[in-house]
């Protein structure tokens, strides 16, 4: 993870997977490498700026917000090599499973941050 000119306390949990992990009530077929299960997006006016890098060549990646219920919602497809920027907000959830079926990431962001997966 590159945080750069953003702050280290960026990120209040990170779970990386390098395996798939049991599958969560709610979500989409394709992101039930994500174990979030009672995790949820609180509500905030704090916006923040999420940047996720897809540093990989040969897979893509896809980008979802944990809603206010824990429903997965899917906001982007960042390509091999690719790069998205994300409005979004203090205390949210975010999810990332790329196109082999494993879960990338799962944080919640508590300020400004880049998430580089590799």
């Amino acid at each position: 993870m590159k945080l750069g000119w953003m702050s280290k306390l960026a990120v209040a949990a990170v779970i990386a997977a390098s395996a798939v992990i049991a599958a969560t009530p709610n979500a989409p077929a394709e992101a039930a490498a994500c174990n979030t299960a009672g995790m949820r997006s609180i509500g905030s006016n704090d916006g923040r700026e999420l940047i996720v890098v897809n540093a990989v060549g040969d897979r893509s990646a896809e980008l979802y917000w944990i809603d206010f219920n824990g429903q997965w919602v899917r906001y982007a497809t960042i390509p091999p090599n690719g790069r998205h920027v994300q409005q979004t907000f203090r205390g949210h959830v975010w999810a990332s499973v790329n196109s082999y079926g494993y879960c990338d990431v799962v944080f919640t962001v508590e300020n400004n941050v880049e998430i580089i997966i590799r």
